[in-house]
């Protein structure tokens, strides 16, 4: 509460004239910033014309990794940890939470079922487990940031374009040998 108090400006005071206490600014910050992410993730996550795969999930890892740097010395996406778990304490943010990682999840079925109409996708995938997928490899890439020290885009990427490739799939690459599964 100390360092929100000094960053804010305002004195002790002030701040608890807007917030009863530290778990109401908890929600509050953690209500703001699940906001702020949908609104920078709608132009990739609406796009009427999706990229393939690969390309789509760089985006959108792209779109969270400048996010999270967005607030000069503040990493948002360390942050975000803490207001996960405080949503598990807290029934009225946890279902706001738990609304908008479901607003996220249509908005994933949505764009694989842009691409099946495209001729773009696998016409048999299901798109809400492909969206499931998704939001795991976008919340996984901001665990991973705040608890391993970094997450790599291109990384990820990579692994994705390897794992999708058609030439590859169902093989383990080992060196310079392949071998089947």
């Amino acid at each position: 509460m100390e360092m929100i108090i000094a960053r804010s400006g305002l004195s002790t005071g002030a701040v608890y004239g807007y917030f009863k206490g530290k778990n109401q600014l908890i929600s509050a910050v953690v209500t703001e910033g699940t906001a702020a992410m949908a609104q920078d993730l709608a132009p990739v996550l609406r796009n009427p014309e999706p990229p393939p795969l690969p390309e789509f999930v760089a985006q959108v890892l792209r779109t969270v990794d400048r996010f999270g740097r967005q607030k000069g010395d503040i990493d948002r996406l360390l942050v975000s940890l803490h207001g996960w778990s405080h949503s598990q304490s807290d029934p009225e943010l946890k279902a706001a939470t738990r609304a908008s990682y479901s607003s996220l999840r249509r908005l994933f079925s949505d764009a694989v079922r842009r691409w099946q109409t495209a001729g773009t996708f696998d016409t048999t995938a299901d798109p809400e487990e492909m969206a499931e997928l998704l939001t795991s490899i976008t919340l996984g890439f901001v665990a991973q940031r705040a608890l391993a020290g970094s997450a790599d885009v291109s990384a990820h990427v990579a692994a994705l374009e390897a794992l999708t490739d058609r030439s590859t799939a169902g093989r383990i690459v080992h060196g310079s040998r392949t071998s089947n599964s």
